[in-house]
């Protein structure tokens, strides 16, 4: 009686015939299929080469292409970075005061502070009248 075929085996066959089918012609097979075709020997190696030499370039030029269009998100990437920064600074500067806005700052700060320095004196004395008042209710030698 058979065993029916595991999961794995039927994957490792899948695989192997992967492996099978990107398994490139060897030089002397592509040369074999030109002299089928009815080319020379020395054409036929020429044939190879040429078809060679043009999936090269091929794959440089692919490469090159995946490459540059790398650089282009890559450049995509960092202005967009940019600009989010530069959004930032704008926004930042937009709620920032203007030059008039500032100086009318400054100009109420210092009428404040000039105000404080005024009034200070009077706190003080008036704070220092009330310290000395219940200092003298509370006093036990001043009681008569």
């Amino acid at each position: 009686m058979k065993q029916p075929a595991t999961p794995n085996a039927a994957e490792e066959t899948k695989s192997e015939q992967k492996q099978k089918s990107k398994k490139f012609p060897t030089p002397s097979e592509l040369i074999s299929h030109y002299q089928k075709r009815g080319l020379e020997p020395a054409e036929a190696s020429i044939k190879v080469i040429e078809d060679l030499q043009n999936a090269l370039i091929r794959v440089v030029s692919s490469s090159r292409n995946a490459s540059s269009k790398d650089k282009l998100v890559t450049d995509a990437r960092k202005i967009d970075a940019i600009n989010g920064r530069l959004a930032v600074v704008d926004a930042k500067l937009e709620t920032k005061p203007g030059y008039v806005e500032t100086f009318a700052l400054g100009l109420a700060s210092g009428a404040t502070l000039n105000g404080i320095s005024a009034v200070w004196p009077h706190v003080t004395r008036g704070i220092g009248q009330i310290w000395s008042a219940v200092r003298i209710g509370t006093d036990p030698s001043s009681t008569s």
